[in-house]
């Protein structure tokens, strides 16, 4: 009698575990936010530049914000020295930031928008989110910059949200998803400062 010697096809619980984990920590692949920084508009001895974030995940954030998180945004410009080289900064000159935040209204079904202290209230989902995530004529300041000097603009936005201790931060984050982002350092237009 000869005996067989089979084999078992092992079964491993790794693959099913990572893709278990995967579903878990990582609902959806995120897109990623971009901000888009527009030309220098000139009015007399004034200089106005827009900022836009596109490309955010505009489902999961309004239902963040319904659900009563409050959602914040910093919208941050630089002003540097401009470099021989395009994608060397030196020290910045100046900095400046503007702060954002939304949170809904139950009583009245209302999206209220706050910076500096004046809220802005809108009942319309397309509207908020244009008023939260654009810039309209942020003036650049020209003091302390020397006449004849190039200078170069950088921006960037950073939303961020309420944070949780461990593990409700990942249960939060599983149920809102993930909607906080960084755009990074966006190159903008350069200019030379006027006496």
């Amino acid at each position: 009698m000869i005996l067989e010697n089979r084999h078992r096809n092992g079964f491993s619980l790794l693959p099913y575990i990572t893709i278990a984990v995967a579903i878990l920590f990582f609902p959806r692949i995120l897109p990623a936010a971009e901000l888009l920084v527009g030309d220098l508009i000139s009015e007399n001895d004034r200089r106005f530049l827009e900022l836009r974030v596109t490309g955010y995940q505009e489902g999961d954030i309004l239902e963040a914000v319904k659900r009563g998180i409050e959602a914040k945004i910093t919208f941050t410009l630089q002003i540097a020295k401009e470099s021989p080289i395009d994608f060397v900064y030196t020290k910045a000159v100046r900095t400046m930031h503007i702060n954002r935040s939304v949170k809904f209204d139950f009583w009245s079904r209302s999206f209220v928008l706050a910076e500096r202290g004046i809220k802005a209230t809108f009942h319309n989902e397309r509207a908020m989110l244009n008023a939260f995530f654009t810039v309209n004529r942020w003036e650049i300041p020209f003091k302390d910059l020397q006449p004849g000097q190039r200078y170069k603009i950088r921006a960037r936005a950073e939303l961020t949200s309420v944070e949780l201790y461990f593990p409700m931060n990942l249960i939060f984050k599983y149920i809102v998803g993930y909607w906080d982002f960084d755009t990074g350092w966006v190159s903008g237009p350069s200019f030379t400062a006027q006496p």
